[in-house]
């Protein structure tokens, strides 16, 4: 039995943008002729590709090993056809990277910049995602790679530990703040509670939310309250002052992406970049 071109490139459009409408315009079909092109490819590997919840359409865990395939076959054909254009020497496609917001701003896209000024033909996005969101972004490859501050450990995928990140609490340099407020990002940051954890004695606090990082920095700034932060987003800072008393507590930034039996060039060079990060970060 062999995989339909023509099923695989549906379904492939379809795991990138796990919206149907938008598949089909970027294949310029029909809703109709989508879904007949996908009903058809289940039929021939006899297994359910996607299913629906409230959000859209969600990769089942077959959906997401042929996706592994379909990626890894895109890639072969991506070379193919720059060796017969010409220009194999020259770097070109699309790379996604999807991280928690600090690690992002602060020292990947500043990292890769040099790179994507020297390649003008790479197209390399970047997203910032809550912690929990990461994961599956990965899984329904939303992202070729993504950074997070714990390791998954997951079988298939692949990571590497980029650079320890260091939290400090800081408290507002001009303004009397609170002690017992800390501001957080939302409900599921986990950040204070794992540094307190961290600490030999019980330190009870309240929170209060902020929405991202530079939320949070500008909130201790105005003494709204004190806040677990990276050390690097804030040593420079006159308006905040890093309170000491506190046991170190470090937190792996940690790169993931999902083992394959082939990476493109282009993959390839971006991990490679991205490893630097260990030396500079």
């Amino acid at each position: 039995m062999k995989i339909s071109h023509l099923g695989l490139s549906a379904f492939y459009q379809c795991a990138r943008t796990l919206n149907m409408t938008a598949a089909a315009g970027e294949l310029g079909l029909t809703q109709s002729a989508l879904s007949q092109r996908l009903s058809q490819l289940e039929n021939e590997l006899e297994s359910t590709l996607f299913f629906r919840d409230s959000k859209g359409l969600v990769l089942t865990e077959m959906g997401e090993r042929l996706l592994r395939f379909a990626e890894t076959n895109q890639g072969l054909e991506d070379e193919l056809l720059r060796d017969l254009k010409g220009t194999r020497g020259e770097l070109s496609g699309n790379i996604m990277i999807a991280g928690f917001s600090s690690i992002i701003r602060s020292l990947v896209i500043p990292s890769l910049s040099p790179f994507l000024r020297k390649n003008p033909m790479v197209n390399l996005s970047f997203q910032s995602y809550e912690m929990s969101e990461l994961p599956s972004i990965l899984s329904s490859s939303r992202a070729d790679f993504i950074i997070m501050d714990y390791e998954m450990n997951k079988k298939g995928i692949h990571q590497e530990v980029l650079t320890l990140e260091e939290y400090v609490v800081i408290e507002s340099a001009r303004y009397k703040t609170p002690t017992d407020i800390y501001l957080d990002h939302g409900p599921h940051d986990n950040a204070t509670e794992s540094f307190f954890t961290a600490q030999d004695k019980k330190h009870p606090f309240r929170r209060s939310f902020m929405g991202d990082v530079y939320g949070i920095i500008l909130g201790v700034e105005e003494g709204l309250g004190r806040a677990v932060m990276s050390r690097h987003l804030v040593e420079n800072n006159r308006k905040v002052k890093i309170l000491r008393g506190f046991k170190s507590y470090k937190r792996p930034v940690t790169l993931h992406y999902y083992e394959r039996a082939y990476y493109p060039e282009l993959f390839q060079t971006v991990k490679e970049e991205l490893l630097t990060l260990r030396n500079n970060g």
